[in-house]
């Protein structure tokens, strides 16, 4: 859940200077916080983080401003893929969609393909994937859309080249009944966790695998296209197997989204944040359903290429 912690002086500071202010010329920060939780640290808050600053994984979706340089901060947040900023200057720029729209029509080239659409969010920090679609896997024909291509495609623009919190959490959901029929779960399980290697990223991946069936108590909520990270969206009108390299497979809108927009901020509009949060409330419910579930076989379940005869809860920490 994205929510902002800050340190006390900095926030104190922020206070003052923008209060002083006529409310059109206010800043996003302030507006940010104005609408979202904000938790206030101690300075010993604070110290305790920069002297544990893997304990920022246990809310990998915040943001942190904090009385510390520029440089520590950069240094918490190459590390562990969560937001970090020195109240030096709390620049959420980032954060902020730049309405990045791409339109892929089928068999026609955009751009580098994944590439091109993903680049206005692959630099936002990042520790957990999750992506969902039912029919991911529903064909194997290039032309048509291979799920597996265009995962490894996905998963080689938005994973870090640094990550030192551990498992990097991956987890892709889809309708195992509308699969290929040259496919097996096993199969996809398999071939997913063998992207891993292909990745070469020096930490350690977590590939957790869902198929869901329409007796699934989430199926008719999994409608949408997502590729979701802890600071931003992606959503594919039609199917996230989009591209053949980089020549479309369909005729479609590929919207990648930060957590707000101006006008969110103001009031006026709904921010993305509000589309991750519905699907992570779903997902997070039906986590938390799964020790009291009597019939398992509505679903079928695999972490790192291999499968569980029952998924006791969700592992993807976006789902904290």
């Amino acid at each position: 859940m994205f929510k902002t912690y800050i340190s006390d002086t900095i926030y104190q500071n922020i206070m003052r200077a923008e209060e002083q202010k006529a409310v059109a010329s206010r800043s996003k920060f302030f507006k940010l916080m104005k609408q979202q939780q904000t938790r206030i640290l101690t300075v010993d808050d604070t110290d305790y983080i920069r002297q544990h600053s893997d304990e920022v994984l246990k809310n990998p979706s915040a943001l942190y401003v904090l009385d510390i340089p520029h440089s520590e901060s950069l240094c918490i947040q190459k590390r562990y893929g969560v937001m970090c900023l020195s109240g030096e200057d709390p620049d959420i720029s980032p954060l902020i969609d730049i309405n990045d729209i791409h339109i892929s029509n089928d068999r026609e080239t955009l751009g580098r393909g994944w590439d091109s659409v993903l680049d206005s969010v692959e630099r936002l920090p990042s520790n957990a994937l999750l992506l969902t679609d039912r029919y991911l896997f529903a064909f194997r024909h290039p032309n048509a859309g291979d799920g597996i291509a265009n995962i490894h495609d996905i998963l080689d623009q938005l994973l870090p080249r640094q990550f030192d919190g551990g498992d990097y959490h991956v987890t892709v959901i889809f309708d195992d009944k509308s699969k290929h029929h040259s496919y097996t779960f096993e199969d996809i399980a398999t071939h997913l966790n063998r992207l891993k290697r292909q990745l070469k990223r020096k930490y350690p991946i977590m590939m957790e695998v869902l198929g869901v069936t329409p007796d699934c108590s989430i199926y008719n909520k999994l409608h949408n296209r997502l590729i979701i990270s802890n600071y931003f969206l992606v959503e594919a009108g039609h199917k996230l197997a989009a591209f053949n390299h980089n020549r479309g497979t369909a005729r479609q809108m590929l919207i990648p989204l930060a957590l707000f927009t101006e006008s969110s901020l103001k009031g006026t509009s709904t921010p993305p944040l509000k589309a991750i949060n519905q699907t992570i409330a779903t997902l997070r419910n039906f986590s938390r359903s799964l020790p009291r579930l009597t019939d398992h076989s509505v679903y079928l379940y695999a972490v790192n290429g291999q499968r569980m005869e029952r998924c006791m809860g969700i592992r993807n920490r976006l789902l904290i």
